[in-house]
């Protein structure tokens, strides 16, 4: 290739404006998670997940500068010309003892947005080509434009779940299988895949987590010099980013070097027996379901000798290991973010230390301890009921001890009852516009989204015949997929925080219905908001998002007190529906209004507060928004308003106290079917 080749000279220039790996500061997990993927990119990728601002892009974008040049075959994929897993074109050429014409080049980056679509990532049929030509011919997609390079997902966390699934399921495989609407195709798809996520912003399934090699948990520095040196290095950059790369440029060329050596060393490293077991000793300990944390663990611990240029795996390498390999698989309750407690970890270790020193001893002592927990077990099945004895671990400390209901019938989060008919969302729907996955086609209807499905197309053109200027299409002929996305409820919480609520511990039992209800949420992937009222005015606490943890922060920290404006409550659920739904059609939302049900103050001065709330109920029932009106008074000699009220909102309404936690929920999805 010559010299004033474009694409090399993008390719240089990306590399004079991008801001040294070497030269971040901190980030120790984040940065070694990734430099050891791209030593051994088997270890299946990385996860970092952090709040805004702490060099998550900075860091990816960086790597691909460090590592060294590849040579890429001439085909539109960039094969390795030394591999088998090539395309059809290579393989032709292979196949017939032709030589492959390589180049090299540095590797790619590869940016996939949230907002792409499963033909963009794939790939699909080359229209131009089947229209003019009659050819069938693939079109590669981003999948392709990765191979061998870098795939980055910013906000994987907001990526419908089939697309990640493709994406890691071709990682894994490093091939991409095309099987729909009439194209079979395959090529080869090798890729670090590097996923970037706010947790504040929703969660990734426990399924598709697992399957994240690596996962780092990084946070803005709090040291002082260390933030002075952060801002400094990128006040520096960006005044002259050619003479910043420059200074930093033998710290580059040192990782590239370091990189290259840990490639050749790898193959040589041993892990011994003993290390082996202490890797699942971890595992076992730390509660991780299944066996590819053991596996990444191997790999991972194998990769850091590598990196620390020795050919033995020590028990430090297992504990580095550790910390980025087991986070995200722990088993968790909804509301803890992934972490892994280094003293948890240390006991692990110490309880293998000790195991094997002294062998049947500690044998005896743990069937000992099998036994004493059998007895316990038993004691509990014959009382028929648990206790509620918290327990050492602190599994019934989820909720405040202030916000606990004096009600035995609403249970914690952690115990709700089972009786889920399947976890993940609700059910799968045919949506409009071009996300989900493509089923099937129909005729074109006037205003379809332009979403042409190619192949069928031509096959109902095809049934009329071809005259004498070949293949005609009409109006008629043209079809449009049809597209399945699982679609999950938006639960907005409408939650009275007055004063009024403080009394006979009415916000308890809230609270408490309300973390239940999270418990649910969490296990059906359903968006949450949280609309608080009280004083004069309503607030959006939290807008809606998948993420349970920060939700269930706050409505933990909620306070009560002052006035009940209960009209701008419900006014500001209604707008905040609207928006959604402006935002996306296919969501199923339902307001959930928690309240004793006194309005005392009015949308305008002079109006009166409960006019002000019918109105506002009515309008929600115009804009056919499902609701459900929970009543938290624990009164019963008052006439309370919540049932007309509920009426106007064409809603059903309950006392808070007169049902189970399981019955709410049951309730919420008949509300919302």
């Amino acid at each position: 290739m010559c010299d004033d080749d474009p694409m090399r000279e993008t390719e240089r220039n990306r590399s004079q404006t991008v801001f040294p790996f070497a030269a971040i500061v901190g980030q120790d997990l984040m940065r070694l998670s990734l430099l050891l993927n791209a030593v051994n990119p088997s270890i299946g990728g990385v996860l970092i997940r952090g709040e805004r601002g702490t060099a998550k892009s900075t860091a990816v974008r960086g790597l691909a500068d460090v590592l060294p040049e590849i040579d890429v075959a001439l085909c539109q994929y960039g094969c390795d010309p030394t591999s088998l897993n090539t395309c059809v074109e290579c393989e032709a050429l292979r196949a017939n003892n032709s030589e492959i014409d390589s180049h090299s080049r540095q590797v790619q980056v590869i940016d996939l947005p949230v907002s792409a679509t499963e033909d963009r990532v794939i790939g699909t049929l080359n229209l131009e080509a089947a229209l003019s030509e009659g050819r069938r011919e693939f079109e590669p997609g981003l999948l392709a434009a990765a191979h061998r390079g870098v795939l980055y997902v910013d906000e994987v966390n907001l990526l419908d779940d089939h697309l990640v699934d493709t994406l890691l399921d071709s990682a894994a495989s490093g091939v991409n299988l095309i099987e729909r609407e009439g194209v079979q195709y395959r090529h080869p798809a090798e890729y670090i895949l590097v996923g970037t996520m706010n947790p504040e912003e929703g969660d990734l399934r426990p399924q598709l987590l697992d399957r994240f090699g690596l996962a780092a948990e990084i946070k803005g520095d709090l040291e002082p010099e260390a933030r002075a040196t952060i801002v400094t290095r990128r006040i520096n950059f960006e005044s002259n980013p050619q003479g910043f790369i420059a200074d930093w440029a033998d710290e580059s060329d040192n990782l590239r070097t370091r990189i290259v050596g840990a490639r050749k060393r790898l193959t040589e490293v041993t892990l011994s027996d003993e290390m082996l077991t202490l890797i699942t000793h971890i595992s076992i300990a730390m509660g991780v379901d299944g066996h590819r944390a053991d596996i990444v663990m191997h790999k991972t611990a194998c990769t850091i000798a590598a990196w620390e240029e020795r050919h033995e795996v020590t028990r430090d390498d297992v504990r580095r290991a550790a910390e980025i390999a087991l986070p995200h698989r722990r088993r968790r309750d909804p509301f803890t973010p992934p972490h892994l407690d280094e003293d948890e970890l240390n006991q692990a270790i110490q309880s293998f230390d000790a195991k094997q020193t002294s062998g049947t001893e500690q044998g005896e002592n743990s069937d000992k301890e099998v036994s004493t927990a059998s007895a316990a077990d038993d004691t509990t099945n014959a009382s028929g009921r648990d206790t509620g004895t918290p327990t050492a671990s602190g599994a019934e400390s989820q909720i405040d001890a202030d916000s606990l209901p004096e009600s035995p019938t609403l249970l914690a989060p952690e115990r709700l009852p089972v009786t889920r008919p399947k976890s993940g969302r609700r059910t799968q729907h045919e949506v409009q516009g071009r996300r989900g996955r493509s089923v099937r086609s129909r005729p074109m209807n006037p205003g379809d989204p332009p979403d042409v499905s190619l192949i069928d197309t031509i096959r109902a053109a095809a049934l009329r015949g071809v005259g004498e200027t070949g293949l005609s299409i009409t109006r008629a002929d043209i079809r449009v997929r049809r597209r399945m996305r699982k679609v999950g409820n938006l639960m907005l919480f409408v939650v009275d925080g007055s004063g009024s609520m403080a009394a006979q511990k009415r916000m308890q039992l809230t609270k408490s219905a309300v973390l239940g209800l999270l418990a649910d949420a969490y296990q059906r992937r359903d968006r949450v908001g949280l609309v608080t009222f009280r004083k004069t005015d309503a607030l959006e606490t939290v807008p809606p998002t998948t993420s349970l943890d920060l939700a269930h922060a706050r409505m933990r920290e909620m306070p009560t007190g002052g006035r009940t404006p209960l009209a701008h409550g419900l006014e500001l659920a209604r707008r905040v529906i609207i928006r959604e739904r402006s935002r996306d059609n296919e969501i199923r939302p339902i307001v959930i209004l928690l309240t004793d049900g006194v309005g005392n103050v009015g949308l305008n001065a002079g109006s009166d507060p409960m006019d002000d709330a019918h109105r506002a109920a009515r309008q929600l029932a115009l804009d056919q928004i499902p609701a459900l009106v929970v009543d938290a008074d624990r009164r019963r000699a008052r006439i309370s308003p919540l049932p007309d009220l509920a009426q106007a909102m064409a809603a059903t309404h309950v006392q808070l106290e007169a049902i189970a936690a399981g019955q709410l929920t049951n309730l919420i999805r008949l509300a919302s079917a």
